[in-house]
């Protein structure tokens, strides 16, 4: 006989408000809008443990036992159902009393050999996923196969396993774990140490200060020991919250619990103090984690020592270059390199800075100036300019061509430390006699120091001109038109005009080709003497020779020709390229006669041609004229040539 059908209907829930039975549920939630919306799968509920069934009083609003049912996510151990369902249900029941409804299949989603598996092997597979790399795919198709097809009985472990599953840094959600959490506490199933490790863990990664301190609230309420693993989650959620200070304290806390912080953990601490720019920090925890004998990566030591670099932190890069670089444990990018060598520089760590020299030689780059001019001023900080000197010598032999930058720094230290001259040169002789090629440079730098002192000691004029005399047994190639020029600025500063027409004549007998910068300096010269002849004749070689006046120099002109009613004073006082206003406004007359000339169809008359149209007194007079410019031609001229400058006939192009 077979048994009568049990028809549920709603008097037998009124009076039976436990009792429940298996019926199809679906998600309490809506379904997700975005890139992760999908078709939701329905919820999983229990037949062998009812439970009690809480109605909503809208159909929109879920009810206190539900969890996400989107498979992108995570999936629900219970749901509540809405009344249009059961309403359906409890119909269908009360139509058809002695017929059984076959269970739809639900397992079309599942892996095939999940299918095959019975459920111990289920639940082992299960825990292996939670230990190795919680996957949400992986821990759903299990639970949905465990606890919808199979009804097997939800418990902590299932819960966990779903709380684990958030871990996943694009689709966990701290709201999820919250639901979880609560769905729990109002399923009458604990949460345990395990359980509640596992939601620290995911805000680890999906930070929620709030949940975090209701957790850590419940494990204090329950006496639970938060372990060492939790310990590195709740820092590892207040790193990614910025909370940088309180993150360290817990990690001092760790230390004093001797907790062994792990290296994934510090990485975490490092990275984040590098981002902020705390490098004081980051050397305290690197050279504190060496001194326990623990080592770190070398994605991590590079890490580092490129933000040191970028930051000027001289004492972090210093100590990563010596531990990884100069033990080959770590190779290094050139811009990190010219970084250190920079920092080292400037710190005056010749050791440091000839360390990253030599390791840009073994990796087979040709260094370039910058590079060496890093390493003289390296020298130069250390207060070693011998080998400054020495370094300037090495650029020569490598055909590196030498500029003004490569020995601003050894004139400014030579000036500030005030150097002796005579040991300056005694130096360069040394270098000389140990077979070294002395730039011409070199010797510049000495001249300007001449130049500099002559402001405070004329007898320095002396010790230069003596200079200049050796200094063929230095450089055999000469003086060049700039140690001139500096040599007779010196000569100037000092007021030696002998010395100065020394030099003067020295280039004109070695036929060097004097610049703009020798006219100044000799015009200069002979105005600061009185001669105002003398200076406007060299003025108007300087003319000829298509060369400009310095802004300085021609205010220097003005300034001691407005003192003087001499002749040639006035004429260089008022000349052109002396004057601005002056060669602006025949600009302007020679523009306005162009402009008048174009108007009337004239052109300006040639001068046989205005000579034919003179009379015979204009003539004469203007035939005297040219007689007396003449003569001042030929005296300039004989006076040139005694003095030795008519040798100097070259392109202006060239001078």
């Amino acid at each position: 006989m077979s048994p009568r059908a049990l028809v549920l209907d709603g008097l037998w829930y009124s009076l039976c408000p436990s009792f429940t039975a298996l019926s199809v549920g679906r998600s309490a939630y809506p379904k997700p809008k975005g890139r992760f919306s999908r078709k939701p799968l329905p919820s999983i509920a229990t037949a062998s443990s009812p439970a009690r069934r809480c109605y909503s009083t809208t159909d929109d609003t879920p009810g206190p036992q539900h969890s996400i049912t989107d498979a992108s996510r995570s999936e629900t151990l219970h749901s509540g159902r809405y009344h249009d369902e059961a309403h359906a249900h409890w119909s269908r029941q009360r139509t058809n009393t002695r017929s059984t409804r076959k269970p739809l299949s639900r397992t079309h989603n599942v892996q095939e050999d999940l299918l095959k598996l019975k459920n111990d092997a289920l639940e082992a597979r299960l825990q292996y996923v939670m230990d190795k790399k919680p996957n949400i795919r992986h821990i759903t198709q299990i639970l949905r196969l465990l606890i919808r097809d199979r009804h097997v009985q939800p418990n902590a472990r299932h819960y966990k396993a779903l709380i684990l599953a958030n871990t996943d840094n694009e689709r966990g959600s701290p709201q999820l774990v919250r639901g979880l959490l609560d769905e729990m506490e109002s399923s009458g199933i604990t949460a345990d140490s395990g359980t509640l490790h596992g939601a620290l863990q995911v805000l680890a990664v999906h930070p929620d200060y709030l949940l975090r301190q209701e957790v850590l609230d419940k494990m204090r309420d329950r006496w639970l020991t938060l372990s060492p693993a939790g310990w590195h989650f709740v820092v590892a959620g207040l790193l990614r919250e910025n909370q940088i200070e309180l993150a360290l304290e817990h990690v001092a806390l760790m230390e004093r619990k001797f907790i062994f912080v792990q290296n994934w953990l510090h990485s975490i601490i490092v990275y984040t103090l590098c981002d902020h720019g705390e490098l004081d920090e980051v050397y305290r925890l690197m050279q504190a984690r060496v001194e326990q004998g623990h080592d770190m990566t070398t994605p991590l030591w590079m890490h580092v020592l490129t933000v040191a670099g970028t930051h000027d932190h001289f004492t972090m890069a210093r100590y990563v270059w010596r531990r990884m670089v100069d033990l080959g444990y770590m190779s290094p990018l050139i811009p990190v390199c010219n970084d250190v060598l920079r920092m080292a520089a400037k710190a005056g760590d010749t050791e440091l800075a000839k360390s990253v020299i030599r390791y840009l030689v073994e990796c087979g780059m040709l260094l370039d100036r910058g590079q060496y001019e890093r390493l003289v001023e390296a020298h130069v900080a250390a207060g070693d300019l011998a080998a400054a000197f020495e370094t300037l010598c090495t650029m020569h032999e490598t055909q590196i061509p030498l500029a003004d930058s490569s020995t601003d720094c050894l004139l400014a230290y030579m000036i500030q430390s005030k150097v002796d001259r005579r040991e300056a040169w005694q130096m360069l002789k040394r270098l000389k006699n140990e077979k070294r090629t002395v730039p011409i440079q070199s010797v510049r730098v000495v001249a300007r120091l001449c130049e500099h002192d002559a402001h405070s000691d004329p007898s320095v004029v002396d010790d230069g001109v003596g200079f200049y005399k050796e200094l063929y047994t230095v450089c055999p190639e000469g003086a060049d038109v700039q140690i001139y020029n500096t040599l007779i600025r010196m000569c100037r500063t000092a007021r030696n005009r002998e010395s100065g027409m020394f030099l003067v004549k020295e280039m004109a007998s070695l036929g060097v080709i004097p610049n703009g910068g020798t006219f100044e300096s000799i015009i200069l010269m002979c105005l600061d003497a009185g001669n105002f002849r003398s200076g406007f004749l060299y003025f108007q070689d300087l003319v000829k020779r298509e060369a400009a006046l310095s802004a300085e120099t021609q205010g220097e002109i003005r300034t001691i020709c407005a003192g003087s009613v001499d002749e040639f004073a006035m004429r260089l006082q008022y000349h052109p390229y002396v004057r601005d206003d002056v060669r602006k406004l025949d600009e302007e007359v020679q523009q306005q006669r162009e402009r008048a000339a174009e108007k009337t169809g004239r052109h300006p008359i040639p001068p046989g041609v205005r000579r034919l149209r003179m009379s015979d007194d204009q003539r004469r007079e203007f035939n005297k004229e040219r007689r007396k410019r003449k003569r001042r031609r030929l005296a300039i001229e004989r006076n040139m040539k005694e003095e030795g400058w008519d040798e100097w006939e070259v392109d202006a192009k060239t001078s």
